[in-house]
């Protein structure tokens, strides 16, 4: 009988991530089957803002000595505006897919932070993440690039090369509406990637949004826009 252990922590706290990855090891080396279940606990909810840059640098540099393969300093000029999404996406993933998956997800998303300088507070971000999760589960061969909607293609193009690169066999992009500009260039660059779609519209304008599209998804999703 798998055992449920609720780990109620901080994703940009680095202290979680080595109780996190020290559990996870003695879960391996033991041959123990227990799960460690992630129960968000956002400290800029008591904060009132995310934890700022200079904070964060001076604990991971105190820390990086105990456990380096967790730590490096962050060299992305994007830092996390919040967290909130990337708790989501953790919380998510366990309503899909079960405990285990969504442990997996929040260890990708410590590692992608602290580790490989990713900003998880955007959704690319948030698709490396995802990424890193897979690498970790060599069994999984199978991926999926989730995208409201596919314009120009660019960043599609980008997530599955990356996903290629980890080591991802089947891949397919799942979406609402695209551009065939966007649909174009992805079947370009992966023709074995296949591609479902809602709906395609007529073109892109000049701006490369496309028409007459669903305006901004970003600020429909999380209720930012103007």
């Amino acid at each position: 009988m798998t055992v449920a252990v609720e780990v109620w922590s901080d994703i940009h706290c680095p202290w979680a991530l080595i109780a996190v990855h020290r559990l996870r090891r003695a879960r391996a080396r033991h041959e123990l089957d227990v799960v460690f279940v992630p129960r968000a606990w956002p400290l800029e909810w008591v904060n009132g803002h995310c934890t700022s840059r200079a904070i964060v640098t001076t604990e991971t540099a105190a820390l990086g000595g105990h456990e380096p393969d967790l730590f490096n300093a962050y060299a992305n000029d994007s830092w996390p505006s919040t967290f909130l999404p990337a708790f989501e996406l953790v919380a998510a993933t366990g309503r899909r897919h079960g405990a285990r998956a969504a442990e997996d997800v929040d260890y990708a998303l410590r590692l992608a932070f602290f580790r490989d300088s990713v900003d998880v507070s955007v959704r690319a971000g948030l698709q490396q993440a995802l990424v890193i999760a897979a690498a970790d589960n060599t069994g999984i061969d199978r991926a999926a690039v989730l995208d409201p909607m596919l314009a120009t293609g660019g960043s599609a193009v980008a997530a599955v090369d990356l996903l290629k690169r980890w080591g991802m066999k089947r891949i397919q992009y799942l979406g609402l509406i695209a551009a065939p500009e966007g649909v174009e260039l992805l079947r370009g660059h992966h023709p074995d990637v296949p591609i479902y779609l809602a709906d395609v519209d007529e073109r892109l304008n000049e701006k490369g949004y496309i028409v007459p599209g669903l305006g901004d998804a970003g600020d429909r999703q999380f209720g930012t826009g103007g």
